[in-house]
């Protein structure tokens, strides 16, 4: 059965525009227009209609444009009349309210992916007949269904590892970004916190007495990380994820307090490849930096300049809360837009990541890990570790889900798969665990790990699969 979500349009279009003409005889301009700017499809069939403010005079036609966001026209949607090219047009008759076109939806959306298709009234063959801007456009959103088994294969650009691969279990989707294109993270939330990217080797900052972003700095060799110098680890966030562990201390509201810091922007991805099964992590310098971080309203305003400049650069850093964070380029000079999905929109990131390791007992340091899993903690996306001496991976139903094992903190550790998955010595992927993921929608999943090498051997290229369970 066809299902329309425009049948009320007509009424309301009376309701919307008004009489056709007023009291003391003046006419009214018409006007044309689609109710709706946003609908969600829940049938294949679905009748899209555009009102008039009063009937036509005489037949004619309306043009609309079309813009389709990850569909394409004629395998994942159609519409009748059908179009031509990026337009539709759609007939109407002499003293008609409203004039329309079907839509038709040949597939589903998968949960975390944006697709749709927006239409735009562009010409109405009868003069006189006026388009609100506000009014004359609708985006039709597809459904989203989660996806329940997946295998699939994440593409860190080889063993150079220069990127980072962001997972949506419920999607299916996959998003590689560059590892080293940002330095500073700054927390979307109700918290003035800064995070570091954890994907660029040798990123460190080291906090300054001074509150004078103008004053001279020199360069400084201890502020390095990923060294095995326990020093080092006071120059890093927290790889636990906590934001209360950020090296660079929470934004005051007191201008006063917030001091300069050194910036070491550590090292560029690797030119050259590794040979064997090894990684190429060790990258060129990229210098140095000063910055001073203060509040702007609910934003932050950065301060930043080379160590040796005696003025600086201001921008303020606004706050996305559909993001975790937004992104800043200290080499660049810019944000970014494109460091990483949606929070709600992600749940592991495969990269190469500045974690700490225990050189004696109760004694950290830190160190580079080439091929690292963290989840997206910050969001609510929870994991725990499964060995298959308690239960075989093909055996394990939602009936042997823990929930007590996925931390209720908002500290959650982002390492609860971390390096645990693979060993080095021998170099191969551990087939006696497995995880549990549940993402920030409730879905639950198990996942397992299969290789760590390409088809040629190469580190950089992670296979590994998942099955929904609820």
């Amino acid at each position: 059965m066809k299902k329309s979500v425009f049948l009320f349009l007509s009424a309301l279009a009376v309701t919307f525009y008004g009489c056709s003409s007023d009291d003391d005889g003046t006419e009214t301009v018409v006007q044309a227009a689609f109710v709706n700017q946003a609908v969600n499809l829940t049938a294949a069939q679905t009748p899209v209609n555009i009102a008039f403010s009063s009937p036509t005079t005489s037949a004619g036609t309306i043009t609309v444009t079309l813009e389709p966001t990850n569909v394409v026209y004629g395998t994942d949607f159609t519409t009748t009349p059908a179009a031509t090219g990026t337009t539709v047009t759609i007939p109407y008759t002499a003293g008609a309210t409203t004039a329309s076109f079907s839509f038709a939806k040949l597939i589903d959306a998968t949960e975390g992916q944006a697709k749709n298709v927006k239409f735009t009234i562009s010409v109405i063959s009868q003069a006189g007949i006026e388009i609100p801007t506000a009014t004359n456009f609708v985006q039709l959103n597809f459904n989203e269904v989660a996806v329940s088994t997946n295998t699939t294969i994440a593409e860190n650009g080889g063993n150079r590892v220069p990127n980072a691969v962001y997972v949506d279990f419920s999607s299916g989707a996959e998003t590689a970004v560059s590892r080293v294109g940002w330095e500073l993270g700054f927390y979307s939330g109700s918290d003035f916190r800064v995070v570091l990217n954890s994907a660029v080797n040798k990123l460190a900052v080291k906090q300054l007495a001074t509150t004078n972003i103008d004053e001279v700095q020199v360069a400084d060799a201890n502020v390095t990380t990923g060294n095995y110098d326990p020093a080092g680890v006071g120059y890093i966030d927290n790889p636990s994820g906590n934001l209360s562990g950020t090296s660079i201390a929470a934004i005051s509201a007191t201008d006063s307090d917030n001091k300069v810091y050194l910036v070491n922007l550590g090292q560029e991805a690797a030119t050259t490849a590794a040979t064997g099964t090894s990684t190429a992590l060790t990258g060129a310098d990229r210098g140095w930096k000063k910055i001073r971080i203060l509040r702007s309203g609910s934003d932050n305003k950065l301060q930043y300049a080379n160590i040796d400049a005696t003025t600086h650069t201001e921008v303020i850093i606004s706050k996305n809360t559909a993001y975790n964070h937004s992104f800043f380029s200290l080499v660049n000079g810019a944000t970014v837009t494109t460091a990483e999905p949606q929070k709600d929109k992600w749940d592991i990131v495969l990269k190469p990541f500045m974690n700490y390791t225990e050189l004696s007992p109760g004694q950290n340091v830190s160190y580079f890990f080439g091929d690292f899993v963290i989840t997206n903690s910050l969001a609510g996306t929870r994991a725990y570790e499964v060995l298959t001496s308690s239960v075989a991976y093909a055996n394990f139903a939602l009936a042997n889900v823990t929930t007590a094992n996925f931390e209720t903190t908002a500290a959650a550790d982002r390492r609860a798969i971390g390096s645990n998955w693979r060993s080095t010595v021998p170099l191969a992927v551990k087939t006696d665990r497995f995880y549990v993921v549940k993402d920030v929608a409730g879905n639950i999943y198990k996942l397992k790990f299969t290789s760590l090498l390409s088809t040629a051997s190469e580190r950089g290229t992670t296979t590994f699969e998942y099955v929904k369970l609820n």
